[in-house]
């Protein structure tokens, strides 16, 4: 007990101590001044107001200026202030700023860059919220339907807030957002809202570059710099011409050119086109008001572009009509300049340059994590399209006459190879089984080596692009890699390029820094040699390289073996026993997560304080009060990641020792994982501790604890034994899983040997013989007709029956996951929405929004021959993988805000939250998740504590945000989606919160099914919201939805059953149905009396309501006899009291939450708590 004790005593003071750093970080910053700014215009409406703080740089107001409706013409242009002009790269504090201030927008002259820019966002203007983007990879990036489901009747809400907040009370049952729902397998032709449209309002037939560019030389002298051609929708052609001073109307025609200025226009010339336009064409004057009305009823967040992180795609999309616009093929140009130099960057240098900023002050660190953020956004996007062009053949590679799977590639100063081993790397551990997984550890090794960040030590910037079926990697150029002629630059490591003698270094410099990366990392210092004898000690793995750049920086790569080996598993399933009918696992990189290494070093750590405290326990009881033990002791621990490896190891007998001590420690952190990590994830299972939804989040929730994804055919080993019906959902779940990852990988084999233009006859015969035999048993491939030069095509997916497809599923989930599925299981038990969207998901396929029939449908109804045509399958884009940046600081302060508030400190912790939001936005930026994530734990916060306005303004930016950056049906969108219906209903909106319900439950069809324990809790809070409109016979199917799934997920004698037997009486009873009402609640009595005695308050509870239900069906017998004699009947019954009902507050369902708002997030939170009291 007192080990325990001096335990706890160490972690809360080690929690203290974490709270009071980032407090004292955090104190100058949240008390930063706030104030409003006022900028004079020099157009309508003349002056303009911008909230600021002093932090804010001034191109983050010019930025504002531009975004805002009332400026947005404006974007070649400074801010000036008592006639100086102020530097963009400032803080607002630094150029003397202060609440009293009036700046002055002064226009700037234009360049041709200038000009450029100005003119794609005046076509962005145009194209109104839901530009479509060119330059995409994919249909529909970063889509929101937030607006769309918030269009409701603003008439009904005003109505329900006029009434205190409650909702309008009708003697006759209103028409509900769920009068029409559909409880049976949802369509995929209602993915996509109906109400949801792109901007309709036209405001010019066209606006594109003249073909009259480039400007003569006569004429760039008098200042011209592009030329432009726009049609009104009055019909009439102008030809504009861009200048250093602005743009105005020119002479010119088609076929002739006159760049001097109309002056028979009365208004020809205009610093901004959109001004110019609108003197000119009433009808642009008219359209351009209406299309700002239109965005600004759209969320901000639905607006602004996603550039800090990949944007979501939809898996699903509606095709829209695709228009001619000749502006469309220029945008190109207006991007990238004549040359495109503007897409030539050194990503190295850029990377690297950044990590070097400096980060000793809070605004420097936040601003060296932005910069960070948006270098790898740039790079992931150009590194997605370079794979793409590179798989695609638009690329040549450095080396054509070597076999195509050695080609490597250079493109925009990025190197691309393909993840196959193609030198013979991996020959002994599984060949290109061994490389693919290669290239995913790598990244994860760069991952985890730059969240440590150690000054000195650098990782190269890295993507990963999965892609028709080949990976790609993509990544950036070290200084000098290409020109050296020897290997002079591997300065540690083991290297052998299979041409020169192998040469094992370690430079003392770069030992001592990876030294600091390792001590993070529990990774042991190890000795190893060569075949000559040289002896070097290592941190990393034989395997990592050291290299010192040109620029002079040390960079390590190669890090896919930066965690040590998974003995057990590589001896009980790489290899082959006798006895066994089980294949050898397909290769031998099976390595410790970095969650796993972490959490054995926490296990042993503990275990070491617990030794620690029973020590002193005996020091102090013991005969000699004088020996006490040493309080300066260290605990030291790591990791030898080159154990069980063919690394060689120094002769002599104390090498042999700390080879056995070291292989003794691997093994028990390989024991620990198998049998106390992953039994410990059951047990969470079982107790409902964590609920994954789908395939991804069950992902997320198994390598937080360090389980690597093979384990899931023991996890479903382990469940099927212990028959426990509360993981049934989760078993499932798991079985799902396996069959996804093994179809995902079936098909990128499939897809892998395919020109593009057979892709989608490929992916729709796959669909239809794993999803679709049931309304055609037997689908027969097609074949294109637009590849030239293939008379007789022999690829894999011709020959692939639905059979063929199945037992190879089977033998892949028998092989990699060591779980014998059985037989007819996908045919039966499997759910083929789910199943189609994951598969869609991880393989990037996008198919067109329709109805489609899984299950057979009579002949005359019947409007093709199978359940996919390839017409069906619209796009297929690259799945990416990347090192995301983390934010330590933002997320440190963020969790001692949680522990402030746990230890009662409320002001405080709400305070540390608030900044920890600012530091988010303003690292990762507002379109971001870790952003959405902290905007949703602050919703459930303050809902919590009945600061509920507060909590729906979050949440709404969580709602977007997630949309936008997971994806409109993401399990955290879907989340966020019940939650803010929930906010809703709780300030009287409840028709609003049941529109947000129905759409986050159709989505749950589609990610799920029925019979998931959240799903039981979201039908239970729609019952009592329906039910507060009145709709008692609607509340009643939800609430006995409910109770199916409680009653098959917990069992019958339950208390969640019984809770939702007694909630099904109530409904029941409010619905008038008294008789069913009696047998629900006599249930409910039942499983209470049984677990709790009939003394508890429970009990008591329902066995009064049983007494009214049963006083009620006695009368209600009466007067059925009465009518039956022909008398006049009784008065009706009465009905349970509906405000008890209403007493009862939904309850949200949270779900495990990782954690710019401008610091001035504090000051509104604060301002609305006063206004409330």
């Amino acid at each position: 007990m007192d080990s325990n004790t001096t335990l706890k005593d160490s972690v809360k003071e080690t929690a203290e101590k974490l709270v009071e750093n980032i407090v004292e970080d955090t104190v100058v910053e949240a008390e930063e001044p706030h104030f409003t700014l006022t900028i004079n215009v020099p157009q309508l409406p003349g002056k303009t107001q911008v909230l600021a703080n002093a932090s804010e740089l001034v191109q983050e107001v010019r930025q504002w200026l531009t975004d805002s409706p009332e400026t947005s013409m404006y974007t070649c242009f400074s801010l000036c202030y008592k006639g100086n002009r102020l530097d963009d790269y400032k803080e607002l504090q630094e150029e003397g700023i202060t609440q009293d201030c009036e700046l002055d927008l002064i226009e700037e002259p234009y360049t041709e860059r200038e000009a450029r820019i100005h003119i794609i966002h005046v076509r962005e203007l145009l194209a109104g919220p839901f530009k479509q983007n060119t330059s995409s990879v994919g249909i529909d990036p970063g889509l929101s339907f937030f607006t769309a489901i918030s269009d409701i009747n603003e008439k009904a809400t005003n109505e329900q807030h006029q009434n205190n907040g409650k909702a309008k009370v009708n003697p006759e049952v209103q028409k509900t957002p769920f009068t029409d729902y559909d409880f049976s397998a949802p369509s995929l032709a209602k993915f996509v809202p109906n109400n949801f449209g792109r901007c309709s309002i036209k405001c010019l037939d066209s606006l594109y570059l003249s073909g009259w560019n480039p400007v003569p030389f006569e004429r760039r002298r008098r200042g011209d710099l592009l030329y432009l051609t726009t049609t009104t929708i009055e019909g009439e052609i102008l030809h504009i011409t861009s200048a250093i001073n602005g743009f105005f109307a020119n002479k010119s025609t088609i076929k002739n050119f006159d760049p001097n200025p109309r002056t028979d226009l009365k208004t020809y010339h205009a610093h901004s086109l959109v001004s110019l336009l609108q003197a000119i064409s009433p009808s642009f004057r008219a359209n351009f008001k209406s299309l700002q009305d239109f965005i600004a009823i759209h969320h901000p967040f639905e607006t602004i572009p996603v550039n800090t992180c990949f944007p979501a795609y939809p898996w699903v999309v509606r095709q829209s009509k695709h228009i001619y616009d000749m502006g469309r093929a220029t945008e190109i140009y207006l991007n990238l300049g004549t040359d495109a130099v503007d897409s030539l960057r050194d990503w190295n240098d850029e990377f690297q340059s950044q990590r070097e900023y400096p980060r000793v002050e809070l605004k420097d660190r936040v601003l060296r994590e932005r910069l960070v953020n948006k270098i790898q956004a740039d790079f992931t996007e150009s590194a997605v399209k370079g794979a793409i062009a590179v798989i695609n053949g638009n690329v040549i590679p450095f080396n054509p006459r070597d076999p195509e799977e050695e080609h490597m590639y250079v493109y925009n100063n990025i190197f691309f190879s393909k993840a196959f081993d193609t030198r013979g790397t991996f020959a002994k551990l599984g060949g290109n089984d061994a490389a693919h997984v290669a290239t995913g550890k790598d990244l994860e090794g760069i991952r985890t080596v730059n969240a440590i960040d150690v000054e000195g030590l650098y990782t190269l910037g890295c993507v990963v692009v999965d892609y028709k079926g080949i990976r790609i990697v993509a990544q950036t150029i070290v200084p000098g890699i290409f020109r050296r002629q020897d290997d002079s630059s591997i300065v540690y490591g083991y290297f052998d390029n299979g041409r020169d003698e192998p040469k094992l270094c370690s430079d003392p410099e770069f030992h001592e820094i990876v030294g600091k990366a390792a001590r993070a990392l529990h990774l042991a210092e190890h000795s190893v040699s060569d075949s000559k004898g040289t002896t070097v000690k290592l941190y990393t793995s034989l395997e990592t390289k050291g290299l010192m750049g040109d620029d002079g920086r040390r960079y390590l790569f190669d890090l896919y073996r930066l965690n040590p080996i998974d003995i057990e598993f590589l001896e009980n399933e790489c290899e082959d026993k006798e006895g066994s009918n089980l294949p050898r696992y397909p290769h031998k990189l099976t390595l410790f997560r970095p969650e796993l290494v972490e959490s054995y070093w926490d296990h042993k750590s503990r275990l070491w304080l617990q030794e620690i405290a029973i020590a002193k326990q005996k020091e102090s009881e013991g005969s000699n009060p004088e020996a006490t033990s040493s309080d300066n002791e260290e605990f030291n621990f790591a990791l030898n990641p080159d154990v069980f490896t063919n690394y060689k190891l120094p002769e002599g007998e104390e090498y042999e020792k700390t080879k056995e001590i070291d292989e003794e420690n691997v093994r028990n952190a390989s024991k620990y994982l198998r049998d106390t990590v992953i039994r410990m994830l059951i047990i969470e299972f079982t107790t409902l501790a964590v609920t994954p939804v789908d395939g991804s989040s069950l992902t997320t929730t198994m390598h937080r604890r360090g389980i690597n994804m093979r384990y899931l055919g023991m996890i479903a080993n382990i469940m099927d034994e212990s028959q426990d019906k509360k993981l049934d959902h989760v078993k499932h779940l798991v079985i799902h899983e396996m069959i996804i990852r093994a179809s995902k990988r079936i098909l990128r084999g499939l897809l892998r040997e395919l020109p593009l233009t057979y892709v989608p006859y490929c992916i729709s015969h796959f669909f239809n013989c794993l999803l679709g035999t049931d309304y055609n048993p037997n689908p027969q491939p097609m074949v294109s007709d637009t590849t030239i030069g293939i008379d007789n095509p022999t690829y894999a997916y011709l020959n692939l029956t639905p059979s063929l497809l199945l037992q190879q599923i089977r033998d892949t989930i028998l092989i990699r996951f060591r779980y014998s599925l059985p037989e007819n299981f996908i045919n039966v038990n499997v759910r083929k929405l789910p199943l189609l969207r994951e598969i869609c998901l991880r393989v990037g396929i996008q198919i067109a929004a329709q109805g489609y029939h899984f299950v057979n449908v009579k002949k005359k109804s019947r409007k093709r021959l199978t359940t996919f045509l390839p017409d069906d399958i619209l796009n297929i884009i690259p799945v990416v993988k990347q090192a995301n940046p983390r934010s330590v600081f933002a997320e440190e302060t963020f969790e001692a805000g949680k522990l402030s508030i746990a230890r009662g400190h409320r002001e405080l912790g709400v305070d540390l939250m608030l900044q920890s939001l600012a530091l988010h936005e303003q690292s990762y930026g507002f379109l971001h998740p870790a952003t959405a994530k902290c905007y949703a734990a602050l919703a459930l916060y303050f809902y919590h504590h009945d600061d509920t306005e507060i909590a729906i303004d979050f949440q709404k930016k969580a709602v977007v945000v997630l949309e936008r950056t997971c994806g409109v049906d993401s399990v955290d969108a879907v989340h966020s989606y019940l939650h803010l219906g929930l906010f809703e209903n709780a300030v009287g909106n409840t028709e609003l919160g049941l529109r947000y319900m129905r759409h986050a439950m159709y989505y749950w069809e589609i990610i799920y099914g029925p019979l998931h324990p959240d799903g039981a809790t979201a039908d239970q809070n729609v019952g009592i919201m329906l039910q507060n409109l009145r709709d008692f016979d609607g509340s009643v199917k939800f609430f006995e939805r409910a109770k199916d799934t409680n009653e098959t997920i917990f069992g019958k004698n339950n208390v969640i059953t019984g809770e939702s037997y007694h909630l099904l009486a109530k409904a029941l009873a409010f619905a008038e149905d008294f008789k069913a009402a009696l047998i629900a609640e006599k249930s409910a009595y039942n499983i209470f009396h049984a677990t709790y005695g009939a003394d508890h308050q429970k009990t008591k509870e329902t066995e009064l309501l049983l007494k009214d239900l049963t006083s009620n069906a006695v009368q209600n017998a009466k007067m059925a006899l009465l009518k039956k004699q022909d008398k006049q009947p009784q008065p009706q019954p009465q009905q349970p009291q509906q405000p008890q009902q209403q007493q009862r507050k939904p309850t949200p369902r949270t779900t495990t939450i990782q954690l710019r708002t401008t610091p001035h997030h504090l000051t509104q939170a604060k301002k609305k708590k006063l206004s409330k009291k």
